[in-house]
């Protein structure tokens, strides 16, 4: 059968259109596989929390005199930063210690060395709450459950040491005048036990439990602290709605060492687990949430 040349046209435009439509099936398939494998690769990593965990980091120690030339060359930043926070010392007191730890990654800020679990779902209803560790000599600030600010204190030494337990921001003041010595100056003062004159304030930090009960922070902490925390309400002398609950626990090994020296043996030495932290918390948990909800009550009002 001889075709005519409209019927050849008509064949090959046919074939053409054929092929053509097989290359695009071909395209659309292929791309939607390699889509299907990239979103394998990126969804788990946008819905997982590890995207919200911090690296892991090892240290070492180091010693002072061996180290003195460089130790003096620091300039503020995040190495010196990262060397007093992980020491709890100021920088008058570095070189009173023989040794330091010091870690081998230097982040933005001092979240990395962090003890204190990044977030607790437990605590989702709490607006706010200070933890304060003895073991660690550490503080931490949550806000429903998230960390927001963490940092290095200096807890009673053996003679006086801390209370532990429950307690709340009462009444603050710019600068106190202790009644214990009068030649200590504390700012940024917070008081937590009214009789007992337990508190938290700015104070010189040299390396271990060295109080008279109180908590001693660094100045910019002491300051963050005055300005977050809430004071208590009064009636009549009486306390009408509590501020801020403040839990502080554990212990200190007065004479066995430092227990932030012992990150270079562990790195996970002073970490602080989500449980931890709730043992100490569940049976004082009734009361924060009584004192939490009179709190918003009275506000609500204003």
């Amino acid at each position: 059968m001889i075709k005519t040349k409209k019927q050849i046209w008509n064949r090959l435009v046919l074939a053409i259109f054929i092929g053509l439509n097989l290359f695009f099936l071909t395209q659309c398939t292929s791309e939607k596989a390699a889509n299907r494998e990239r979103d394998k690769i990126v969804k788990p990593i946008e819905n997982s929390d590890k995207i919200k965990r911090l690296p892991s980091i090892s240290y070492h120690l180091i010693s002072t005199k061996d180290s003195s030339t460089w130790l003096r060359s620091l300039k503020a930043g995040d190495t010196l930063q990262a060397l007093l926070v992980l020491n709890r010392v100021d920088q008058k007191s570095l070189f009173n210690i023989d040794t330091l730890v010091f870690p081998d990654s230097i982040g933005n800020g001092i979240a990395l060395y962090s003890p204190f679990p990044q977030g607790i779902s437990e605590l989702q209803t709490v607006h706010k709450i200070l933890f304060v560790s003895h073991y660690a000599q550490a503080f931490a600030v949550y806000e429903k459950g998230e960390l927001v600010k963490w940092g290095p204190v200096s807890l009673g030494k053996k003679s006086t040491p801390t209370p532990t337990g429950l307690f709340s921001t009462n009444w603050k003041s710019k600068k106190t005048i202790s009644t214990v010595d009068p030649s200590w100056i504390m700012e940024w003062y917070f008081n937590l036990a009214n009789f007992e004159g337990v508190s938290m304030h700015q104070y010189a930090l040299p390396g271990y439990p060295a109080s008279h009960a109180c908590i001693r922070l660094y100045k910019e902490d002491a300051y963050w602290l005055y300005h977050w925390a809430d004071q208590w309400i009064l009636d009549q002398s009486k306390i009408s709605v509590y501020g801020t609950p403040v839990i502080i626990f554990g212990n200190y090994p007065y004479g066995q060492g430092k227990p932030w020296l012992l990150l270079a043996q562990d790195r996970n030495a002073l970490t602080i687990s989500v449980s931890e932290l709730m043992g100490v918390t569940k049976d004082f948990l009734p009361t924060i949430m009584d004192r939490q909800a009179k709190r918003d009550s009275i506000e609500a009002n204003f």
